[in-house]
């Protein structure tokens, strides 16, 4: 479309039922190439030793590449980086629409291309490399997690240039190392600065949602230490019978330690340094998550053993509370005991295992870090040798608010597609980057969202894509740039715009009626 028509329709507002039609056909037409992202075993470098020279992340990388190069969209550029010892790259750059005032702005989509570990409890006719598709679901390790990613940004550019509507420029990063930690993504975003310019907006599409029926905004993230405490009292391996009773086993003093952190009986961690208040929006926003979607244990389809349940009587609300604004503790792996099948009666001399604690969204991760590994190591059971190596550490992310014309632009595109405002939700996982990002843009809005939800079982067996939800997404998104109103200050001088004040955030933490300042617990 020229681009003289593309900039006259630069404040026309998108057709949904045109934008949706368009998106589905790109959809259709890109679900093969998706699919044979599937079919591409390239694990995160922290899973795969061999990952510098299987080829398997620059196989995964140029198919993405490729597509991109295939799609012609006006004004784009693909280039794949790869730094000596660093995993490979992929950064795409969209000129704006010409001579229209979006060309002034810049949105950053992020997405990765790295997959965790299949793990095991995948169904028999369901392979995480399959690309099966199979009742409106795309199966495999990495189709929403987050190889969808960059297909949909290129879809929701299509669909606005097809139409012949004016977008903001765009830059989009893939990286291959996010299921490691982001390693990597600093040191590319560090070199790429001068090309990424100063960004209006950075988009995370690699997170979860509620349900299939809104589009979600997550509003944070829960940190996360990952660390392994290695217990031993005993130099070798005895005979349980002849010195069980008064040699410790090292499976006692390993849960008598972890009984420090946690309370065994309602899961509760007992660390202060791990504990927060939650801001009274947060918890709004919460009260109507929980009476818009009910149980998580419900709406997420926990797939409970016969008579398995919570252990308590929470409601949903204090149940989405724990999920997005409280630590918790989960054991991963444990090495030292043997499977079953070579078991013996033996009192092992040592067992190593593998934590992770999630923290609070505004909870920086180095004071709980410094009181975990103190509360481990310090007077052990027995006398026995421990050590606590953590291995990652991750603060929390606690999402800003939107600028007005964001704000409109995000509420306009979901009333459009989904026929309702967006829900706003937290989520209880870790996205590294996302305060990183923050660091690097401190000036863009850091909108998170993602097409995850109920039954898609992320980083665990049968993982899939719901592809009708992800074609609503996508659509979405493009709507957003359709609907943007760039700033004052990326406005030429002779185009008028109202001026729109923003919104302060009010975190009373007692009583979100009283302003700031002037209740006792704020002063």
């Amino acid at each position: 479309v020229d681009a003289a028509v593309a900039a006259g329709r630069s404040c026309i507002n998108m057709d949904a039922a045109a934008t949706t039609k368009i998106v589905n056909e790109e959809w259709e037409s890109a679900m093969p190439a998706l699919q044979e992202f599937v079919r591409i075993p390239n694990l995160t470098p922290a899973r795969d030793p061999e990952w510098t020279t299987n080829g398997l992340m620059d196989k995964a990388t140029a198919h993405v590449a490729s597509w991109v190069r295939d799609q012609n969209v006006q004004g784009c550029s693909v280039e794949v980086m790869k730094d000596p010892g660093l995993s490979p790259f992929l950064y795409i750059e969209i000129a704006g629409t010409s001579n229209s005032p979006k060309a002034a702005c810049t949105f950053v989509m992020y997405g990765h291309l790295d997959k965790q570990p299949w793990g095991d409890g995948w169904d028999p006719d369901i392979s995480p490399t399959s690309g099966l598709v199979r009742d409106g679901k795309l199966y495999g390790r990495g189709a929403g997690d987050d190889g969808y990613a960059t297909f949909g940004c290129i879809i929701a550019v299509k669909a606005l240039q097809r139409q012949g509507i004016a977008h903001p420029r765009l830059v989009i990063l893939a990286e291959c190392s996010e299921e490691s930690g982001s390693p990597h993504l600093g040191h590319y975003v560090e070199k790429l600065s001068p090309q990424i310019g100063v960004p209006t907006a950075v988009f995370c599409i690699d997170s979860c949602v509620e349900d299939y029926n809104t589009f979600w905004m997550t509003t944070s993230l829960r940190g996360a230490l990952i660390a392994v405490m290695d217990v031993s009292a005993i130099k070798q391996g005895v005979h349980s019978g002849t010195f069980g009773g008064f040699v410790p086993d090292a499976h006692r003093i390993t849960r008598k330690l972890l009984n420090r952190v946690e309370d065994v009986d309602t899961g509760r961690v007992l660390l202060p340094e791990f504990h927060t208040r939650i801001p009274v929006m947060r918890q709004e926003q919460m009260k109507f998550l929980a009476d818009q979607v009910g149980n998580p244990c419900v709406s997420r389809r926990v797939q409970w053993q016969p008579g398995a349940h919570t252990g308590d009587d929470r409601s949903p609300f204090d149940l989405f509370k724990a999920n997005y604004w409280e630590p918790s503790l989960a054991v991963l792996g444990q090495e030292g005991l043997p499977g079953l099948a070579t078991a013996s009666p033996v009192l092992q001399p040592k067992l190593k295992t593998m934590i992770a604690v999630r923290l609070p969204p505004t909870v920086e991760h180095e004071a709980p870090t410094a009181a975990l590994k103190a509360v481990l190591e310090k007077d052990p059971p027995c006398g026995a040798k421990v050590s606590v190596d953590v291995r990652m550490a991750v603060s929390g992310w606690h999402g800003p608010e939107l600028t007005p014309c964001l704000e409109k632009a995000v509420k306009s595109a979901s009333c459009s597609v989904f026929g309702k405002d967006p829900g706003f939700a937290g989520c209880g996982g870790t996205i590294p980057l996302m305060k990183m990002l923050g660091d690097m843009f401190p000036d863009a809005c850091l909108i998170v969202c993602g097409v995850m939800g109920p039954g898609a079982n992320e980083h665990g067996p049968n993982e899939s894509l719901d592809i009708e939800y992800v074609k609503k997404v996508t659509a979405c998104l493009s709507m957003i740039m359709s609907n943007l109103e760039p700033d004052t200050g990326a406005w030429p001088d002779d185009v008028p715009r109202p001026l729109l004040k923003r919104k302060k955030a009010n975190f009373c933490f007692n009583n979100p009626k009283i302003i700031i300042g002037n209740c006792l617990c704020c002063v």
